[in-house]
């Protein structure tokens, strides 16, 4: 047997590559849940978002008839529920908490199958084990812009989500998003390494893919059924997929969404008039102004801003766009996804919550980490170094709230003990004193 000190090197650079990202996706949500002097944490959006998740799983009884867990005698109406569900049935059939199930055993197993995916589909786009590792990289730490504007504003590497979108290293911190996300992989991994036949397996993977993607999170059915739409267009024989999918998903998507239609306002630049006017943003209240100006200085507005929302949610993954040209399918795919993704909260916003919208942009983000890979891949070395590199500066800049010793929320002592004590009761209504801001003060 020859020692070959090369692929020893490669083997040991992949393992910390995996190690580093692998660490990176699950540390803003590992921690939660857990055990503190004071009750237990939750660290990040946790305290919110997680709670919410938790709440929800332990109601669920009845998966097509779920129970509103804070407001008794309301069903929960327009929500994508699907992983909500898949916890609450595990949690039934094997016992494991749901709070370990949703901060522990989900993060650890869907980063494993998220890396996994990533590094097979840039290898097999480049045909390099490079092009593995780097869109492994970009789909864990990839970010926006919102760095440098905090690097001169503040002195700091913050402001991921300064433009707006959520980026790669907050992925674990929306799971059904996650979810999504490894089904989306997994479905461009199948369609890539089948171009002309598929195995009647992975027909059955690629409709329970469509069916379940809509009530997982909806905004990812956009992607997911342009790319296989797009596909099909060479591969017509399984058109019968796209059909039968889609019409389960609609009866499926209809049972939780009865009333989605009205979901969605016509609200054009809603997104780029907040991110001047919120002081949590970009906020240059002075160009702000421009937007209720003339029309002259509003059409000025809106030519500056909106380059500025795309330029710094996109960030380096603009750099791939010559990478997007029309070349194959998925070259088409992709930026048909990327465009359909983008254009959507630049003209709506969704009803109730504003700014919810903007999830349809973390797809498309996601989705340019591809041609990115595949643009750096073939750049010169030191240029893809640098760039990868960078990712490390607001990376380093956010992971610190995650390891500090006292959560930003947690559950006291004293509640825990009432709500296991409530367990041990008959189910019922438990009534809350009305919320009162004047009475909270003092």
């Amino acid at each position: 047997m020859v020692y070959n000190p090369s692929k020893m090197v490669k083997k040991i650079v992949l393992i910390l590559i995996f190690v580093l990202c692998f660490i990176t996706q699950i540390l803003p949500v590992i921690r939660s849940g857990t055990q503190i002097d004071t009750g237990i944490g939750f660290w990040g959006p946790n305290g919110h978002d997680g709670v919410w998740h938790l709440s929800l799983i332990n109601q669920i009884d009845n998966p097509f008839k779920i129970n509103m867990p804070i407001f008794s005698g309301e069903v929960l109406k327009n929500y994508h529920p699907f992983f909500d569900i898949i916890l609450s049935v595990i949690s039934k059939l094997t016992s494991i908490s749901p709070s370990i199930l949703l901060f522990q055993l989900f993060p650890i197993v869907s980063t494993i199958l998220y890396l996994i995916l990533s590094y097979k589909i840039g290898k097999i786009l480049t045909k390099s084990d490079l092009g593995g590792f780097i869109l492994v990289v970009l789909n864990t730490l990839n970010n926006s812009f919102g760095w440098i504007v905090n690097f001169i504003k503040y002195h700091n590497f913050e402001g991921e989500s300064l433009f707006w979108a959520m980026q790669s290293p907050s992925n674990q911190l929306n799971p059904p998003y996650v979810l999504s996300l490894v089904l989306i992989l997994f479905l461009i991994y199948i369609l890539l390494s089948n171009s002309h036949k598929l195995s009647k397996l992975n027909q059955i993977y690629i409709s329970l893919i469509l069916i379940f993607l809509p009530v997982i999170k909806a905004y990812s059915a956009i992607p997911a059924y342009i790319i296989f739409s797009i596909y099909l267009l060479k591969n017509k024989q399984y058109f019968k997929i796209l059909i039968i999918s889609l019409v389960l998903s609609i009866l499926l998507f209809i049972q939780f969404n009865k009333n989605s239609s009205s979901l969605l306002i016509w609200q054009p630049f809603w997104f780029i008039r907040s991110l001047f006017e919120s002081t949590d943003k970009l906020y240059i209240s002075r160009f702000a102004n421009l937007a209720s100006s003339t029309i002259p200085k509003q059409i000025l507005f809106y030519l500056i801003g909106t380059p500025v929302f795309i330029f710094g949610n996109f960030a380096f993954r603009l750099l791939a766009l010559k990478t997007l040209l029309p070349k194959n399918w998925f070259n088409n795919s992709l930026s048909i996804s990327v465009l359909v993704l983008t254009i959507i909260p630049l003209f709506f916003i969704q009803s109730g919550t504003s700014w919810n919208t903007i999830q349809f942009l973390y797809y498309a983000i996601f989705l340019m980490n591809i041609p990115l890979a595949i643009y750096l891949a073939k750049s010169n070395k030191f240029i893809t170094v640098i760039i990868l590199g960078i990712q490390l500066l607001p990376l380093f800049a956010s992971l610190p709230q995650y390891l500090g010793k006292n959560p930003p929320a947690y559950l006291p002592s004293l509640e825990l003990n009432c709500l296991n004590y409530l367990k041990t009761q008959p189910k019922s209504i438990i009534l809350t004193y009305p919320y009162d801001p004047y009475i909270i003060d003092k």
